[in-house]
């Protein structure tokens, strides 16, 4: 699987991607010590600084799209502005999203985003990118569940796009056409 990171941080998620073998193909992101990390770990490749420069084509085909939008505007430890905060690159993430199609996209972000601004900017969010035709399913899950030792719960939000994938992950739901057919034809698997 192509990965490309946002808010990439120290590749936390690329990090993760690469032990289960996907390729790291892109990252974005904007805090110079954030950068040197990333350039000693992943010296070639792409990155970008803003996510407010990536058109959708600097990357190539996507398979995963991943990332943790700023968590300032939404965080119960901070001031919560929400939509006001000028760190809120939520609007920015769908704008990517959109026009990179990936089949796969993972975003993470406090809780706080849930109940921010009365649930508004969350569900917005949501409504976004299933109008783009992704399947999204979230997640809540504490550190402590990957043995950290504290608690901090996590916003997960797992995006499918149903217009480039079936139900069963492959494209166009070939992977269970193919065993079908194949089936029918008394071929073993």
């Amino acid at each position: 699987m192509r990965v490309l990171s946002i808010f990439s941080g120290i590749g936390g998620f690329d990090l993760a991607a690469e032990w289960v073998g996907f390729e790291i193909i892109g990252q974005v992101e904007n805090d110079p010590f954030c950068i040197r990390v990333l350039e000693k770990h992943w010296p070639f490749v792409k990155r970008i600084k803003d996510i407010r420069d990536v058109k959708g084509d600097e990357f190539g085909s996507v398979d995963l799209l991943c990332g943790g939008p700023p968590c300032q505007p939404a965080s119960c430890a901070g001031k919560r502005r929400g939509t006001e905060d000028d760190r809120w690159l939520w609007n920015e993430t769908l704008r990517v999203t959109k026009a990179i199609k990936p089949r796969w996209c993972l975003f993470e972000n406090p809780t706080g985003i849930l109940s921010l601004q009365g649930g508004v900017p969350f569900e917005h969010l949501l409504f976004n990118l299933e109008a783009q035709g992704f399947s999204v399913q979230t997640i809540i899950l504490p550190a402590c569940a990957v043995n950290a030792p504290h608690r901090r719960d996590r916003v997960w939000i797992v995006a499918r796009n149903a217009k480039l994938l079936g139900f069963d992950g492959t494209e166009n739901g070939t992977g269970n056409k193919e065993r079908v057919n194949r089936n029918s034809q008394g071929k073993d698997e």
